[in-house]
């Protein structure tokens, strides 16, 4: 990726994404998982800043994801995508799911802006989704 061949947004979004990025790894590697969920799962603060577009938000945060040096998987992009929505006061979901892979149980977690994940792709069509009031659903019902 050759940063001068991206438009000024893409740019943008590729420097917040990256902020974004290892203020999350960095929680993640000081807070306890229940910390960490429940910051997901918090009710959204008003916002101070202009709303990330949820396409560019996406793109930035998979593209970084594969290059950064650091841990960035599913989880910590999913945080990463929590508190650059939280800078704007973007409505975002957190989204859970399981699946059985050929090595065991596989678990994943994305942020949804608008409907739209921003984090970890789109859920594939094995994946169960889990809600905490309803308990495993089919991933297309979301």
């Amino acid at each position: 990726m050759k940063l001068r061949a991206l438009d000024r947004a893409r740019r943008r979004h590729l420097a917040a994404g990256l902020w974004h990025l290892a203020r999350a790894r960095a929680l993640h590697a000081l807070w306890p998982a229940p910390r960490i969920m429940a910051r997901l799962r918090a009710p959204m603060p008003p916002g101070r800043a202009q709303p990330p577009d949820p396409a560019l938000m996406g793109w930035a945060l998979a593209a970084l994801g594969r290059r950064v040096p650091w841990r960035a998987d599913c989880l910590v992009q999913a945080l990463a995508a929590r508190l650059w929505a939280e800078r704007s006061g973007t409505a975002a979901a957190l989204r859970l799911g399981a699946h059985r892979g050929a090595s065991g149980l596989v678990a994943h977690a994305w942020l949804e802006v608008g409907g739209m994940p921003v984090s970890g792709g789109a859920p594939s069509a094995s994946l169960r989704m889990f809600d905490a009031a309803e308990g495993p659903q089919d991933a297309e019902m979301h």
